[in-house]
């Protein structure tokens, strides 16, 4: 440990220098044969799938693609992962997969029915599932696309510890989880949680999937030596205009690794340079972000220029 931070102190001490935040960022998606790929994942989307993701709601509701498109071994269906959706082919529509309902019986949860109550305008009861809807969660069901896009209400407001070990109020739907953060309703990101591992590893930029892929056997994640690569940005939250520090493993080695890091607003800034694996698959490197910055949710994103591997590390500024 004492050895990585001796790495960590010293690659910032040497890039804080040197180093500018480019002036030529990546485009957030590029067209190929009508699909765009997005290197924030390493995966592609296209055809029905991309026009239902652009008009219903895009990366706000349903996040990026986390698969290509592939054939559901279990019935034959074609689908695809996003991080808080599965989109699938139902004839010739678009349909959305009930991950809400099968995150829940992957993890054994399951809620009683509540009494039935008058529903008001605060509050709405569904006989369907026995369960209320209503505040904050209410509006944004009501606003976002309501039945069509969430589905039915599976359980109550409850408290449940997420990933990061802090308690939440959430919400489970047949086709989502919501979240209260700070006041504010956030998605789950339940389609990440539950994409099969042989599925989740990115392509290269410029070589898009010719059409659905077999689903395949999970025995293969096995076989992919590294497949998925992780990273983290720290200090994190830090202030604007401090320097950063972006560490990630499972790249091959001494692979060439491209950086750039997605704002706040959606944009995206590239690093003026590759950072190289080590012989191990291990980087580490320094950044800064300027004074001028805006505060909220960043990543930095860094993609193996052989493997395709991509690392999204999410970090906050904040004052």
């Amino acid at each position: 440990m004492s050895q990585r931070r001796g790495r960590w102190t010293g690659a910032l001490t040497v890039l804080a220098v040197l180093l500018v935040l480019g002036a030529m960022p990546p485009a957030a998606g590029q067209a190929q044969a009508a699909q765009v790929y997005f290197p924030q994942t390493g995966h592609y989307v296209g055809g029905a799938f991309r026009s239902f993701w652009e008009s219903r709601g895009g990366l706000t509701l349903f996040g990026y693609p986390v698969s290509e498109e592939f054939v559901q071994t279990s019935d034959g269906r074609v689908v695809q992962y996003f991080e808080r959706a599965r989109f699938e082919m139902v004839g010739n529509a678009v349909g959305l997969g009930l991950i809400g309902a099968d995150y829940m019986r992957a993890r054994g949860l399951g809620f009683p029915r509540v009494a039935p109550t008058a529903s008001t305008s605060s509050v709405r009861y569904f006989s369907e599932t026995g369960h209320t809807l209503r505040g904050t969660f209410k509006s944004y069901w009501d606003g976002r696309g309501g039945l069509a896009i969430f589905g039915f209400p599976l359980s109550e407001e409850i408290t449940e510890q997420l990933d990061d070990g802090r308690n939440y109020t959430v919400q489970y739907f047949e086709r989502a989880r919501f979240e209260l953060v700070g006041g504010q309703v956030r998605l789950g990101l339940l389609g990440s949680a539950l994409v099969p591992c042989q599925r989740r590893p990115g392509l290269p930029p410029n070589a898009p999937p010719a059409g659905p892929v077999a689903e395949g056997n999970s025995s293969e994640c096995n076989t992919i030596p590294n497949a998925v690569a992780s990273g983290r940005v720290y200090p994190s939250p830090s202030a604007p205009g401090t320097i950063l520090g972006f560490e990630a493993r499972n790249y091959e080695p001494n692979e060439p690794v491209s950086l750039w890091v997605n704002l706040p607003d959606g944009t995206t800034r590239g690093l003026p340079y590759q950072a190289i694996a080590d012989s191990s698959g291990y980087v580490l490197i320094g950044f800064y972000t300027h004074a001028s910055d805006p505060t909220g949710q960043w990543s930095m994103v860094g993609q193996g220029a052989r493997s395709g591997r991509v690392v999204v590390a999410p970090f906050v500024l904040q004052w």
